[in-house]
């Protein structure tokens, strides 16, 4: 047991309950983030399993859950970046609290979380899609986000084992494929964050570290629930193994990636590199990446995010809300979640 680590872990998981820092009733992917944190290291079960339920109770008629991203802002107003995009109502961020939704009928076998699970994946299956079958982030404008693969992929896939319904599972390779086809750029071998569909282009044309860690962290997410034979299963890994490789080129000395990944003078950041560490640990775990190659790296990406822990828990250096190139650096909920899922593998 590592006991520094674990003395860290204890304090981000604590700091990201604290409803004083982050008000969870108005938080939705953010807060499903720290949930999983919380669930990679069985710390406070009683508040996550709290959080779950009300983001039940809190479902909209649609299936939506967590009030459907039609409720305030974290921030209290419409932040700047919403644009004219129908107030930036969003398909795919109150989705990730359904991991812990799916989480809890699996350990309880209890129906109520089942049925939460299937409305809001039969909400999802109801959105009218982009011409080749992507479901598109948000109301208005259709753009494929790589942010929606790991709020919704993951939840897909396990959905479908769990109800026994194979399409979901499907779905959720078929969704990675589609996001990942047009987002890649062939020349760089990584991922832009986004792609839009009219006009055809790029909804963001950086390789940002996070939204390159959306693909890789989605992607480990979801072969869990996808069986080996299945017809997607190999091309997921090859994307995976494809992508984790070319980002390996671009880590700093440090430990870490910088926010935008191929651009040095842009600032070190940590929620792209602890998710990075998340994608490796488990890629490792599941045999689709390789020890020799991945676990010094992660190790050592580790490592320097530890320093990042300031004395109430908080993880610094984290690309607040929206992210994206030009996001300012500070203490945000899902840094929190994926210092707790990247250091679980380390305890």
């Amino acid at each position: 047991m590592n006991s520094e680590l674990s003395e860290l872990v204890e304090r981000v998981a604590a700091y990201a309950l604290d409803d004083q820092v982050f008000n969870m009733e108005q938080h939705d992917w953010e807060k499903g983030c720290a949930i999983n944190g919380l669930h990679a290291v069985d710390l406070h079960e009683e508040e996550t399993r709290y959080l779950v339920d009300r983001s039940i109770e809190t479902q909209t008629t649609d299936g939506q859950l967590t009030y459907g991203s039609l409720g305030l802002t974290p921030y209290g107003w419409e932040p700047d970046w919403a644009g004219d995009k129908n107030e930036y109502k969003s398909y795919a961020d109150p989705v990730v609290p359904g991991h812990g939704v799916l989480e809890y009928y699996d350990r309880t076998g209890e129906e109520y979380y089942l049925d939460a699970a299937r409305k809001q994946y039969e909400q999802l299956r109801s959105i009218e899609t982009t011409e080749d079958g992507g479901i598109p982030i948000s109301r208005g404008e259709k753009e494929l986000l790589l942010d929606s693969l790991y709020h919704f992929a993951p939840f897909m896939a396990r959905y479908g084992q769990l109800a026994d319904e194979p399409d979901a599972i499907d779905e959720a390779v078929f969704q990675i494929k589609v996001h990942a086809d047009r987002c890649h750029d062939p020349f760089s071998g990584l991922y832009r964050q986004g792609w839009r569909e009219s006009p055809n282009s790029f909804a963001q044309g950086t390789f940002w570290s996070r939204g390159v860690a959306w693909l890789t962290t989605a992607i480990v997410a979801t072969l869990p629930y996808v069986p080996e034979d299945h017809d997607g299963y190999d091309d997921l890994v090859e994307i995976l193994q494809n992508v984790c490789e070319t980002v390996l080129e671009y880590q700093d000395d440090s430990g870490f990636w910088h926010n935008t990944i191929d651009d040095e003078t842009s600032p070190l950041e940590a929620s792209g590199t602890l998710m990075f560490v998340y994608t490796f640990e488990e890629g490792i775990e599941q045999g689709v990446l390789d020890k020799d190659t991945f676990g010094e790296p992660s190790q050592r990406a580790m490592n320097v995010c530890k320093g990042l822990v300031n004395s109430q828990g908080g993880v610094r250096r984290v690309a607040v809300v929206p992210g994206g190139p030009e996001a300012p650096l500070g203490v945000a909920l899902h840094g929190q979640g994926f210092f707790l899922l990247a250091a679980s593998y380390f305890l």
